[in-house]
């Protein structure tokens, strides 16, 4: 079986449904975590099927970078390589009374756990809608070729 025939077999709605629903449960992990005052990075989120030849190729969900720094707790004065320092920075002011630059900033994740959760969702409903559609194929593959 080719990839051609098993996207063939995968139905455009399913995954468009899929993406849909996992726009939501971001938006969802965002209001839990109480990130974004404004709702910017509530409303960008985008969703795209990557269409190849009439089937589907590809599903991106789009958002606003800064989403990922919030996820990693760096950005507005803190840069990756020192969030392990500001960390520091903190405990040496608290427990010597240093008096060290700190920034309040931690990571408040949100996007991780949920985009491997909606991964395993999608593959799951994948296999099932799959593997409900192959032993048809076959049958159909074996007539046409044994006839």
């Amino acid at each position: 079986m080719t990839d051609q025939d098993l996207m063939n077999l995968v139905p455009r709605q399913t995954v468009s449904d899929w993406a849909r629903y996992a726009v939501e449960r971001f938006q969802e992990q965002l209001n839990k975590k109480k990130i974004g005052v404004t709702g910017a990075l509530f409303r960008s989120f985008t969703r795209m099927l990557e269409m190849n030849g009439g089937d589907v190729g590809a599903v991106m969900i789009k958002f606003a970078m800064y989403g990922r720094f919030i996820d990693m707790g760096v950005g507005n004065g803190v840069k990756a390589y020192e969030r392990k320092t500001n960390r520091a920075n903190t405990v040496g002011a608290r427990a010597y009374g240093a008096n060290v630059s700190y920034v309040s900033r931690a990571p408040k994740k949100w996007y991780s756990k949920t985009k491997t959760a909606e991964s395993l969702r999608l593959q799951e409903i994948l296999m099932r809608d799959l593997g409900q559609k192959i032993p048809a194929w076959i049958g159909e593959q074996w007539s046409a070729s044994g006839s």
